[in-house]
């Protein structure tokens, strides 16, 4: 016998399909599923500038997109180290990265120029440098090598400083002291002419390494130092100035070539606006984290610079054969 149909049951099943599409059409575009989801990832702890300036440029692709394009960020390495996020971005498994410039020493010769101890005088040299010609060339070379779209090169990661377990006021005090360095060549290269031992740790390794003595000193931007708690544990901060530092904003070429060339531009909009929020973060903590530093203990010292930067004034004309010593002059030349 075949079913009679329940009438009534269909009309309240209707009129259930007919309301759930009306809300759905009343829902805001936010709510909505996104046309593309961005993966992008950091290597620094939550709630640092840098964190917090992937977060705005998160919040101004998905409001200056409609939410059309949406952004998932994986701060604090949750997507890898920065040599891992690195190869993400080469292979395609992560769409975007904020990296340490100086990182992609490890697979970039030129990109060494970043971590070149007094390479850039201040921020807006920095800047300056980086978004003109200089910033193009080290650009395509990355490019070329790696297929990695560097969007910007000129997020300012802060001016490092050092910390030690013991007062650090010229190069004789860090003969054969164990520092943490980050793993790449070049910096091997200069904390050797100074004197120390230069030892390579995982950031988020840092505090722990710090604490047990695998190594004594550290170097790094004064708000990075906080995140990573360095001030519980080293309790001498010199401040040598030794290297205005960038990040580079980087995009895998397979995102790349699957962008709308509207969608790429509202990307890179969002990269230097959020950039610029970024910096003034970063200017701004600066100007407190020394007070705060000497509030927890850590005596502040004013190193002997002229006697740090005689130390490494010939590592440039040294390090891989010289070959960029050319790069670090038109650095120096850029007024």
């Amino acid at each position: 016998m075949r079913a009679v149909p329940n009438f009534r049951v269909l009309k309240a099943a209707a009129g259930c399909l007919t309301l759930g599409v009306a809300v759905l059409a009343a829902l805001p575009a936010q709510a909505q599923r996104p046309d593309l989801t961005i993966r992008i990832g950091q290597n620094i702890a939550v709630g640092t500038p840098q964190d917090l300036g992937v977060k705005r440029f998160a919040q101004l692709v998905q409001e200056r997109s409609g939410g059309k394009i949406a952004v998932k960020d994986y701060p604090a390495g949750q997507a890898g180290n920065e040599q891992q996020m690195i190869e993400g971005l080469q292979i395609g498994t992560l769409d975007m990265a904020v990296i340490a410039g100086s990182t992609y020493g490890n697979v970039l010769p030129q990109a060494n120029v970043f971590a070149m101890l007094y390479a850039f005088r201040d921020p807006d040299h920095m800047r300056r440098a980086l978004e003109g010609p200089v910033g193009q060339e080290i650009a395509d070379a990355l490019l070329k090598k790696t297929s990695i779209h560097a969007l910007s090169m000129s997020w300012y990661y802060g001016t490092r400083q050092l910390t030690a377990n013991k007062p650090v006021r010229t190069p004789q005090d860090l003969v054969g002291v164990k520092m943490r360095v980050v793993p790449v060549p070049i910096f091997d290269a200069y904390w050797r002419a100074i004197g120390a031992t230069p030892t390579p740790v995982d950031f988020k390794d840092l505090f722990t390494a710090l604490e047990t003595h695998v190594v004594d000193a550290q170097e790094n931007p004064l708000a990075t130092a906080k995140g990573a708690g360095v001030p519980l544990v080293n309790k001498y901060l010199s401040l040598t100035n030794h290297l205005v530092a960038n990040s580079v904003v980087g995009m895998s070429d397979d995102l790349y070539r699957r962008l709308k060339p509207e969608q790429l531009q509202l990307i890179k909009q969002a990269v230097v606006d959020a950039g610029r929020y970024h910096d003034s973060l970063v200017a701004e903590s600066e100007k407190q984290l020394v007070e705060e530093f000497k509030a927890q203990g850590v005596t502040v010292i004013e190193p002997d610079i002229a006697a740090f930067k005689a130390k490494v004034a010939d590592v440039p004309k040294r390090f891989d054969g010289g070959r960029l010593a050319d790069l670090y002059s038109k650095i120096q030349a850029v007024q």
